[in-house]
């Protein structure tokens, strides 16, 4: 099924979510389509001016326009003090640009914030379709409902987007070959090259 001409939300509970559970999709998607990003936090420990350089190269690489973007700073330990807050922000969020698909944490994700994200999201965004993106290292157990194929550029911009973040690549998940093995693993189970899976949380057709 192709999408095309239908505006998307992604929303991060951390700027760097986006690009390694839905990176592939943004930038195909982003090609036909009004591609939204929702920025929540920013990591602990980092300083913020040379972070959010890395996180402005690896929006650009994405294709995702400045002007498209929300970005905030709360708590990235403790999005649950703000849950109200952050609610509203998405309804707010959603009068704004009314998205026919939204991009959030899946509901099997055990980060903390990443739960609160889901679900003040799915409270919000009730008229929109909702996918869950996978973390693996997050997840105990994952729905694969959603199956989006993904070229070998897609792959190759979502590799070179997660590398702008030079201050995490000491992360295990950081890895360009993990990121292409799961897609090449995604990629199969559909009898394609390449793909990313969601979660199913609602459909609007």
């Amino acid at each position: 099924m192709e999408i095309k001409n239908k505006t998307i939300l992604a929303v991060a509970p951390h700027l760097d979510d986006i690009e390694l559970g839905v990176g592939g999709t943004i930038y195909k998607l982003g090609k036909q389509n009004t591609v939204h990003y929702l920025g929540l936090s920013l990591p602990p420990m980092v300083a913020h001016d040379s972070f959010m350089e890395e996180f402005w190269k690896s929006a650009f690489h994405l294709g995702i326009k400045k002007e498209n973007m929300i970005l905030k700073n709360y708590d990235p330990r403790d999005l649950f003090k703000d849950r109200m807050e952050i609610l509203q922000l998405f309804y707010d969020t959603y009068k704004a640009i009314k998205p026919d698909i939204v991009f959030v944490p899946n509901s099997n994700d055990i980060h903390q914030s990443h739960q609160v994200v889901y679900q003040e999201a799915r409270r919000a965004f009730k008229y929109a379709t909702i996918l869950g993106y996978e973390l693996p290292w997050n997840s105990l157990s994952f729905s694969m409902d959603v199956f989006i194929e993904l070229s070998e550029e897609d792959i190759k911009v979502k590799q070179e987007s997660i590398n702008c973040f030079e201050s995490q690549k000491q992360r295990t998940f950081f890895s360009n070959d993990i990121i292409t093995d799961l897609a090449k693993l995604r990629g199969k189970q559909i009898g394609k090259d390449f793909a990313e899976c969601f979660e199913l949380t609602r459909l609007i057709m």
